[in-house]
């Protein structure tokens, strides 16, 4: 019937479609990981990157994701990167509650909200505000 041969060619190539559609699903979150990995090792070893200093900080730290994407788009920007209070504490809602940067950015941006008399959608919780509907 099938030799030892033909079983281990059928079992070969079933792996590498599951690891090329593995990296066709991830390829997004892999092109950033690539992008990051690539960068810190530049930077590392004295090359130059297009980021200037504090936005190469936020990148160190995790303070990027493929929602949040700082490697794209400011390699001429010439601002201090993100608000140092303000990462700091999206750092700390990172380590105490054991979640990604994007989840904790958002959760940050609600607190925020919600000591601005704000609900988590958006809308004002002020009693006086007027808000039309369509």
């Amino acid at each position: 019937m099938y030799s030892i041969f033909h079983v281990k060619v059928l079992i070969w190539f079933t792996i590498i479609c599951g690891l090329g559609w593995f990296v066709y699903q991830r390829r997004t979150s892999l092109n950033l990981k690539l992008q990051e990995t690539l960068l810190k090792l530049k930077r590392r070893f004295g090359g130059q990157i297009a980021l200037n200093d504090s936005f190469a900080d936020d990148l160190e730290s995790g303070l990027n994701s493929t929602n949040f994407d700082i490697l794209s788009g400011n390699s001429e920007d010439v601002r201090a990167g993100l608000d140092d209070i303000s990462k700091q504490q999206i750092r700390e809602i990172m380590e105490s509650e054991n979640i990604s940067f994007d989840k904790a950015r958002l959760m940050f941006t609600e607190r925020k909200f919600g000591q601005n008399l704000i609900a988590p959608d958006g809308t004002p919780m002020d009693p006086k505000a007027v808000t039309f509907s369509k």
